[in-house]
């Protein structure tokens, strides 16, 4: 036999333990008892994450939480892959999988840096600029919080949150575009008109800008409005209300309108899917019960059909 004869019927016997195999992960993957456990360890490396901002326990515990690292990276990376191989490349084209990938590739990153630098393998100073952002990578390190908000997913309320945000993101979007572009064209007209009465808020185009957006969270313009009124510039409180009523007020709410729009289109969405759930459950019992009735009509007429023919 030749060496591909051979691989050939190895592949064939090993092929069907493979199939089997595939089927357990993807149980496991979608069984409740794994999203426990998932979301057990996202909520204990978030509880890790929290008590390590305390500079007393992080360093009376630098040992305990630089063993915990490792565990954690393995869930991660381990949950990843049966994920993987459970799905393939179906996996990426969820985007809550996409975020969780991102998150493990981040501590993996996290991990080998802190390695590097703790066995002094890696490169000192600040000659090496990757070195240098790879640094920042570090401060990622809070992103793996947003894992235990990930693991809710499965709950129904959250679910209709980011069907709606999915929804009104383009909408949203729009209005965001449009709440900018205002505050850009009022800077330069105020630049242009209070720099000089007064130069701490209006003195520049970035300080203008800076104070619309603070303006925009209704924060001092009582005494942004003093100060231009003291110096014998009142009539910026027409400015001021115009800005804020069309920012505050009008383009704000519509971001709020947008949102419950999609949130009741979320719901209205969801009840239609479990009423049609449950019509496909109606007809399939439907269904089961006219087969079972047929095929006790079945057994009677063959049973009448043998007494006439010992008869």
């Amino acid at each position: 036999m030749t060496m591909q004869e051979i691989l050939n019927i190895s592949w064939q016997k090993v092929y069907p333990y493979l199939v089997k195999m595939r089927k357990i992960i993807f149980q496991l993957t979608h069984s409740f008892m794994f999203d426990v456990f998932i979301c057990s360890v996202v909520a204990l490396n978030t509880t890790v994450l929290v008590v390590q901002t305390f500079a007393v326990v992080e360093i009376r515990g630098e040992w305990f939480f630089s063993a915990l690292d490792p565990i954690f990276l393995c869930v991660y990376v381990l949950e990843a892959i049966l994920k993987f191989i459970a799905t393939d490349f179906d996996y990426f084209r969820d985007r809550w999988n996409n975020i969780d990938f991102f998150i493990m590739i981040m501590t993996v990153l996290d991990f080998v840096l802190s390695l590097l630098i703790s066995s002094g393998q890696g490169p000192r100073g600040n000659s090496i600029p990757l070195f240098r952002i790879l640094k920042i990578i570090k401060g990622v390190r809070a992103i793996r919080a947003i894992r235990f908000l990930l693991t809710l997913r499965v709950t129904e309320h959250l679910q209709e949150i980011t069907g709606t945000f999915a929804l009104s993101f383009q909408s949203i979007g729009a209005i965001i575009l449009l709440m900018f572009s205002f505050l850009f064209m009022s800077s330069v007209v105020l630049r242009d008109m209070f720099n000089e009465v007064d130069p701490k808020h209006f003195g520049d185009l970035f300080r203008t800008i800076f104070t619309l957006f603070q303006l925009f969270t209704l924060d001092d313009w009582s005494l942004i409005y003093l100060t231009c009124y003291n110096a014998g510039a009142w009539y910026i409180i027409i400015f001021l209300i115009i800005y804020i009523l069309v920012e505050y007020f009008l383009l704000l709410n519509l971001v709020i309108a947008v949102l419950v729009d999609n949130f009741q289109m979320s719901l209205l969405k969801r009840q239609e899917k479990k009423k049609l759930k449950q019509k496909m459950i109606q007809l399939k019992e439907s269904t089961a019960e006219d087969v079972a009735s047929k095929q006790a009509g079945d057994g009677q007429i063959g049973v009448g059909r043998g007494g006439l023919s010992q008869i």
